[in-house]
């Protein structure tokens, strides 16, 4: 039914660089599956990520139901390239630093006959489509360059840093160890592309409803982490000796955070709101838990946790129960802890990481991992207010400025602007943006000011201001009264300002092209609500002039629910 509704910890930074942000991911859904839509429409408007960061791929039910396995070439042909195509040509490349999928998607990747050779999806998007030696994988000694330690080779414990940190270095004056002399110049083109999914709903996965609510309970939990309730389990499995040496250093470092967890060798059966649980067991109930913490992450090292027909506890087990995201691997990985979270996984997400984040610089080798739920939960992110100032409409030039304030003293902003989905001005400390009105069109723009604080992990907050163009008076605007056409169709028509008519008329959601039609008196474009999916969603109408000019009307929101 359609519904209108109008650290430094020894090391100094040098040189500042962006953190993770919604602009900077992509949102990667399958068409073809409208769980993945609804999934990623709610993410989308919960995180408020540009609609211009959705891409859509065409992945037939063959490749992720069943064990949701793909061979390599699937993945580069059904996935890998057509979601970087998509991404050049809507103009979002550069500033992308990570992938979300929605659900339907495989997970696994039979890049060698042997299981222990073969990779997840989420490790072939690290790689970006690059295989590594298989050996490599298999005995888990790839060393991710986001690992911030400690192993066998990375004897450090380096502070959590935001994935911009990671890419464009922390400048050559910058004092790190020599085993950690690539965070000076940043890794550049060689960085890698960390990536999350929303959930998983095949065999053995969850309810629909069980993802809704995990975006849901990441959305709740930014800024408001818990100061206890995270349990290091301890029992006589290889799975819990293997990363045990972890534990009390890892509770050390939160402690100076003011965090409190604990070493047991008990399971927390009956504990509330907890916000971090580790254990090693082959066989676990999470439902034992009477309560987990908005945020909380929660997994279970073991063999086969995310391969779904197998009989081990699966890490879906978790999400059902009520934690916000958990990590297993999708072959058997012989207890080997470099393929899991370390114990800092609780530092980095401590120090403000986001989810994401910090499973990225707790995992050593994430090249066969499944890493479920929202990767944009913050709970101990610093929070920011941000504000733009200026004119609602414009007919000649303008200046917008910004303002940012938080709880943190003594604190130095940096700014970024997005000029309607796409970036235009990269971090900097000018806090104000011109607008030439010569250089873009008439109708409905949207500004979305970035500020974030100076720092390794680089808290940020945005806002977006909404403003209309009057320099050739052309505008138009959605009219309220849509028509029912059929099952899922709507016809929408539109009114034209100005002494001009546009030559066609577009229909639009983000970048997605729903219908378009050439202009006439009374011309109705067709909304097919199965194009955008259920959940939020916006629509708007684009005008195009003979001039080539075209013009947009603000956008129209609403929501979709087939069962109604």
């Amino acid at each position: 039914m359609f519904k209108f509704g109008k650290i430094l910890m020894g090391l100094m930074m040098a040189s500042s660089a962006w953190a993770q942000m919604p602009h900077e991911v992509l949102v990667v859904v399958n068409r073809r599956s409208q769980a993945s839509m609804l999934a990623a429409n709610v993410f989308v408007a919960a995180r408020q990520i540009p609609k211009n960061n959705l891409v859509y791929l065409d992945v037939p039910e063959s490749a992720y139901g069943g064990s949701a396995t793909i061979t390599p070439e699937q993945f580069a042909k059904l996935i890998w390239e057509p979601a970087n195509a998509a991404a050049e040509r809507q103009g979002i490349a550069p500033q992308i630093m990570a992938w979300v999928y929605s659900v339907d998607f495989p997970i696994r990747v039979k890049t060698d006959a042997s299981d222990r050779k073969q990779m997840s999806v989420g490790g072939m998007t690290f790689v970006r489509n690059q295989m590594p030696g298989l050996s490599l994988v298999e005995e888990g000694k790839y060393l991710s360059k986001l690992f911030a330690g400690p192993n066998q080779r990375l004897k450090l414990n380096l502070p959590g840093m935001s994935l911009g940190m990671n890419k464009n270095g922390l400048g050559m004056d910058a004092k790190v160890p020599p085993e950690a002399a690539y965070l000076q110049g940043g890794l550049g083109e060689r960085m890698p592309l960390p990536s999350m999914m929303l959930g998983y709903i095949g065999e053995k996965g969850t309810d629909m409803q069980t993802v809704l609510d995990t975006i849901t309970r990441g959305q709740q939990s930014d800024f408001r982490g818990q100061r206890q309730g995270i349990y290091f389990v301890q029992t006589d499995d290889v799975r819990s000796k293997c990363r045990e040496y972890q534990f009390y250093p890892a509770v050390n470092e939160l402690k100076q955070r003011q965090i409190e967890a604990v070493v047991t060798t008990n399971f927390p059966a009956g504990a509330e709101n907890v916000m971090g649980l580790m254990v090693g067991a082959e066989k676990v109930d999470p439902s034992s838990v009477k309560s987990f913490a908005p945020g909380a992450m929660a997994e279970h090292l073991t063999s086969w946790s995310a391969e779904f027909q197998k009989p081990q506890t699966k890490m879906t087990e978790w999400l059902k129960a009520g934690a916000t995201a958990s990590a297993g691997a999708v072959v058997e990985p012989y207890s080997n802890p470099d393929k899991f979270p370390t114990a800092r996984f609780f530092v980095h997400y401590a120090s403000g990481c986001t989810m994401l984040e910090s499973f990225y610089q707790s995992i050593a080798c994430p090249l066969q991992s499944l890493l479920l739920g929202d990767p944009l939960a913050k709970p101990y992110a610093v929070p920011i207010a941000v504000k733009v100032l200026g004119a609602d409409k414009l007919e000649h030039d303008f200046t917008y400025m910004v303002q940012a304030q938080s709880r943190a003293s003594n604190v130095q902003y940096l700014y970024s602007f997005l000029f309607d989905g796409r970036l235009v001005k990269d971090v900097s400390e000018d806090f104000s943006f011109h607008v030439d009105v010569e250089k873009i069109s008439d109708g409905y723009h949207e500004l979305r000011a970035v500020a974030m604080i100076k720092h390794l992990v680089q808290f940020n907050a945005s806002f977006d201001k909404a403003f209309t163009v009057n320099r050739l008076g052309r505008s138009v605007e959605v009219l309220p009264d849509v028509a029912r056409l059929g099952k899922y169709e709507h016809g929408i028509k539109v009114r034209i300002g100005g002494g001009e008519t546009p030559k066609m008329l577009k229909l639009v959601c983000g970048l997605q092209l729903l219908d378009e039609k050439v202009y006439e008196r009374g011309a109705e474009l067709v909304l097919d609500e199965q194009l955008v999916g259920e959940g939020p969603n916006r629509i708007r109408v684009i005008a195009v002039y003979a001039d080539g000019m075209e013009v947009s009307s603000p956008p129209t929101s609403f929501g979709i629910n087939f069962a109604k």
